[in-house]
């Protein structure tokens, strides 16, 4: 069920840098936060959450993004490390579950076209298109604990433990479009997986972000996301759909 609750987002590397002060590397970290509603259907169970469902669950989180770029080519960094957990108790029967969720997203980049460098203005001041591959490394640590009450006797005591990992390769295309010198739009779409070893079926991840420059060395990210993905583990199938709006802020050095 929380499976995937928080998420990482493939954003781009922002720089509004006008083309006499561009440098040719750059470096930005952006920590952020996913609003996200997720479904998933678990052999044939049906699980809807809403951002209110799934924030009720989340004890602790962060996500992140760092991006290097040094000319044409990029490295970056997509980080969630949450802790999440429900307790409930019905008679003399008491059970805790919690997760721990780590996902890292590691990808290299190479932009085989751009017009930031030259002379074309007539839309944009700016559009680039970037291929990426890397991989998705997620570890889900799960642990039950179980309390049954037997009054004077005692208590019966379990505690169950199910850690899940697996890498997803991750093959996409990121494109960036200055629309002015305070506006930037950005978006990705990957897929991946493809049952390679222990990944998943299939995975896609789409991103769209709009960036504005509230400083030379600072932007303000408001956007969306949705990823998907599909596993078969033990012989039982598990599908996830998560989307929502995501907000950030990035800090840039160039």
């Amino acid at each position: 069920m929380l499976l995937g609750t928080p998420a990482i987002a493939q954003v781009t590397n922002l720089d509004f840098n006008e083309e006499t002060d561009k440098k040719d590397w750059s470096f930005s970290f952006t920590p952020y936060a996913l609003l996200a509603a997720q479904s998933t259907d678990v052999g044939g169970e049906k699980i809807r959450q809403s951002f209110n469902d799934l924030s009720s669950i989340t004890n602790a989180g962060f996500q992140f993004v760092s991006t290097v770029r040094y000319k044409r080519f990029s490295f970056s960094v997509d980080g969630t490390f949450a802790t999440l957990g429900i307790e409930e108790e019905s008679g003399p029967v008491s059970i805790e579950v919690g997760i721990k969720q780590n996902i890292i997203d590691l990808r290299g980049g190479y932009t085989f076209y751009s017009t930031f460098q030259s002379e074309e203005t007539d839309i944009a001041k700016g559009w680039s298109i970037e291929g990426t591959l890397g991989g998705k490394n997620w570890v889900n640590n799960l642990v039950i604990d179980l309390n049954i009450d037997l009054g004077p006797i005692g208590s019966i005591q379990e505690r169950i433990r199910e850690p899940l990992s697996w890498w997803d390769m991750m093959v996409g295309v990121r494109t960036n479009i200055l629309v002015s010198p305070k506006v930037l739009l950005g978006a990705s779409f990957s897929v991946g997986g493809f049952g390679i070893g222990d990944s998943s079926k299939f995975t896609h991840d789409l991103t769209y972000i709009n960036a504005f420059r509230v400083w030379r060395y600072m932007t303000i990210n408001a956007g969306f996301r949705s990823f998907k993905y599909k596993r078969i583990d033990n012989g039982l199938e598990t599908k996830v759909n998560v989307l929502g709006p995501l907000l950030g802020v990035s800090f840039i050095l160039n």
